[in-house]
């Protein structure tokens, strides 16, 4: 019955250290026991210090520490063997490959089942970033499979789990499952020591389930308004990202939303499934909208899972956009001369920077870092221009600012400093000598001590590795110079208008030709 959780931080050194349980003083048997040092070894301190100069290869990155706990069933005991097994293949389907990402995985022993702790840099040893897009989802599906694989305990509850039917090798839970926990959720009591203030919660809780089943309350304001109306206050809490957490008031009483097991998360959700109905039913046949709201809500968790797509920029060839909706004329979405003019620049000015880009990174990669940045805009059809590069045709011109190359040079070049401390630690440790052991050093019993260091020595030097010049470029993004026309934009906000009538068209007008058919 494996289940784990992850999040995210800056701290590598303390979250090793809590990892480690340094602070705490356990006996002997409840000490925490390291199952595997990976790319790392030393102190907490030094470890983390390891972590964060790799981590540092990409600036931009605010949170590189992933912190993921892995548990299991009190009555499940796994060999090391096992553990190590199962760990490695979880850790594998989220993305973190042992020959390529620094962690260290610690097991705790302060609690009645097992459970481990792994600490992890999310920034590779080849300078890529690991994606934590949907991360507990995708430790659901990894923590199945391990769970279906060595015939542990099922765990229930899980919202996807891993299907190996299925092409993208994971699925998730069906209708009738959904509707059982959520049925199980909405009889199940809430408990409280005091019988008045378990009432009061029972009743909050019936008034939210209530009032969340209107499709017409949509939104954190009509929420409230509705309540209240029913004798309960409602107190949102909200900070710079908005609306944060959710308490109730009644008769006096007040609770918070996780103490009735609805958190502010569930809650806004409802709100928006509420606002997608009422918006679907404005434009298409309700009969139809049940079971196509399901489907597409499905195919957008199926593509959403594991990354994030986004539209691709500057390729469009005059689109046509057509609108399906049952009674209305097809039509297509052409350009204006003045648009087709404007997209045909934006296209070959696109290939260009791209182009342009490819080439200054590929110079900076191998190690120029001149970057000769001038020469290969001009070779691309950038004419520079004092503190920019033009480019001109058929009567437009943009123009990029030269600082735009800066800053990725000058960061090459910082990691080439970096990268020249990291030769010379390396030379320094596969130089020093062991320590020599006198005669005197075992009368004193200094020769335990110097053994212990040339011990510790000569693992570090077996387990270092000889650093590489590999320079990652950074902030020079083609997506960040490449443009989309006034067409494309058009084309875009059109398809967006458009697209929950789209999503039925079809459905519609299957079911008129089935009602025709049966008239015949």
């Amino acid at each position: 019955m494996p289940t784990a959780n992850a999040n995210t931080g800056n701290g590598f050194s303390k979250a090793i250290s809590y990892a480690l349980q340094e602070a705490k003083k356990y006996p002997e048997q409840m000490r925490a026991k390291v199952l595997d040092f990976n790319q790392v070894y030393g102190s907490s301190r030094e470890m983390g210090k390891q972590m964060r100069e790799l981590a540092d290869e990409r600036k931009t990155v605010q949170k590189p520490v992933l912190h993921v706990q892995i548990n299991f069933h009190p009555d499940e005991k796994l060999s090391r063997v096992q553990a190590e097994q199962a760990i490695d293949s979880i850790l594998k389907d989220i993305g973190i490959e042992k020959d390529n990402h620094q962690y260290v995985v610690v097991q705790h022993k302060d609690k009645a089942h097992d459970h481990y702790h792994v600490v992890a840099n999310r920034v590779s040893m080849d300078g890529e970033l690991l994606n934590d897009h949907r991360i507990k989802d995708r430790l659901q599906v990894a923590c199945d499979k391990v769970e279906k694989e060595q015939g542990l305990r099922p765990t229930q509850g899980r919202t996807v789990v891993y299907d190996a039917r299925e092409e993208k090798g994971f699925r998730y839970v069906n209708e009738q499952e959904k509707q059982t926990n959520k049925q199980q959720k909405q009889n199940k009591a809430v408990r409280d020591k005091n019988p008045i203030i378990q009432e009061q919660k029972n009743e909050i809780r019936k008034h939210l389930q209530e009032v969340l089943s209107k499709k017409e309350i949509d939104s954190p304001e009509k929420l409230k308004v509705e309540l209240e109306r029913r004798g309960v206050d409602v107190q949102l809490s909200e900070n710079k990202n908005g609306i944060s957490g959710i308490s109730f008031k009644k008769d006096n009483i007040s609770v918070k939303g996780s103490a009735i097991d609805y958190k502010w998360s569930e809650i806004s959700k409802a709100l928006e499934e509420n606002r997608v109905k009422v918006e679907l039913l404005r434009n298409v046949n309700p009969h139809l909208l049940k079971s196509a709201l399901k489907e597409h809500v499905q195919k957008q968790k199926d593509a959403s899972l594991f990354k994030a797509d986004a539209p691709g920029k500057g390729n469009i060839e005059a689109p046509k956009f057509e609108t399906h909706s049952a009674g209305v004329k097809k039509e297509s979405l052409q350009p204006t001369p003045e648009e087709k003019r404007e997209h045909d620049f934006v296209k070959d000015y696109n290939l260009r920077i791209e182009s342009a880009i490819k080439e200054i990174k590929a110079e900076l990669q191998r190690g120029n870092m001149g970057g000769n940045v001038s020469g290969i805009m001009e070779k691309n059809g950038f004419k520079e221009e004092k503190d920019r590069f033009i480019y001109s045709n058929a009567g437009l011109q943009i123009g990029i600012k030269k600082s735009t190359f800066d800053w990725s040079v000058k960061d090459v070049k910082e990691q080439f400093e970096r990268f020249k401390d990291s030769e010379k630690r390396y030379s320094q440790l596969m130089q020093q000598e062991p320590k020599k052991i006198n005669m005197l050093d075992k009368l004193t019993g200094a020769a335990k001590e110097k053994e212990k260091a040339n011990d510790n020595l000569k693992r570090e030097q077996r387990e270092a590795i000889k650093p590489e010049f590999k320079p990652q470029v950074r902030g020079m993004e083609s997506r960040d110079l490449t443009l989309l026309s006034k067409f494309e934009h058009r084309v875009y906000e059109h398809k967006r208008q458009e697209q929950l009538r789209e999503m039925f068209s079809k459905k519609n007008e299957q079911d008129q030709n089935r009602k025709n058919g049966l008239k015949r």
